[in-house]
């Protein structure tokens, strides 16, 4: 079955596929794990898993489609595998136009040519999934409901060891703006602290997730006025 097959019974397909082990035993998502598990390290794969789970439990939290929340989980990482000459051969063979951080940062390219091998090799055409993986390194100030899911879950996924990332799973349960502000921020920190070159899309990710949070609370803040 084809995305496209899929896509046209979308909702039909959320509610028929309830849990994480239903939605993994569909057969694209089977299509995709075999290719990860014979293309990813085992820690790799096990990151894509835990980033899964996570991202399907915060889907369910927000109401979000978890079927695409799903593959674009699974997918994220689908070039993580590649080389930086592998991924600079990618980049030129898809005639792909890198600015100028992406052309000297090599680890944001598995994103970018991960949106290319989805499409080549899984026929995905979901604009919500391909977005999600072409922003979950960096993020982006447009970001949808499923890229926002996978940002915040491949920062926050059970198995990363740092502090911050249970702190950001438990907040992205109910305010995913507020999350994805939070881990654009501990990047943007990370990042001043050892010196590292910062995208503008992980600067413009903070600051307009910091906007709508700000907006949120003007207008809780505004109901708790006129009910006082």
């Amino acid at each position: 079955m084809t995305l496209t097959k899929i896509n046209s019974v979308n909702r039909n397909i959320v509610f028929s596929f309830p849990t994480l082990s239903e939605l993994r035993e569909h057969p694209k998502s089977v299509e995709i794990q075999r290719y990860l598990t014979e293309k990813l390290s085992p820690e790799r794969y096990e990151h894509v898993i835990s980033v899964q789970e996570t991202a399907v439990a915060l889907a369910r939290c927000h109401n979000a489609d978890l079927w695409k929340t799903s593959l674009a989980a699974l997918l994220h990482d689908v070039a993580k595998w590649m080389s930086d000459d592998q991924l600079y051969n990618a980049v030129s063979l898809y005639k792909i136009e890198l600015d100028p951080i992406e052309k000297i940062m090599p680890a944001l390219l598995h994103a970018i040519v991960g949106v290319k091998y989805a499409i080549d090799l899984f026929e995905i055409t979901d604009l919500d999934i391909l977005e999600a993986i072409r922003c979950h390194t960096t993020g982006s100030a447009s970001m949808g409901l499923t890229a926002k899911l996978i940002y915040v879950a491949d920062f926050a996924e059970p198995k990363r060891e740092y502090k911050e990332a249970a702190q950001v799973r438990l907040l992205a349960e109910t305010d995913l703006d507020k999350a994805v502000h939070t881990v654009a921020q501990y990047k943007i920190e990370y990042l001043l602290q050892y010196g590292g070159i910062i995208h503008p899309n992980t600067i413009n990710t903070y600051n307009s997730a910091l906007v709508k949070t700000r907006k949120s609370n003007d207008r809780i803040n505004l109901d708790v006025d006129e009910n006082a």
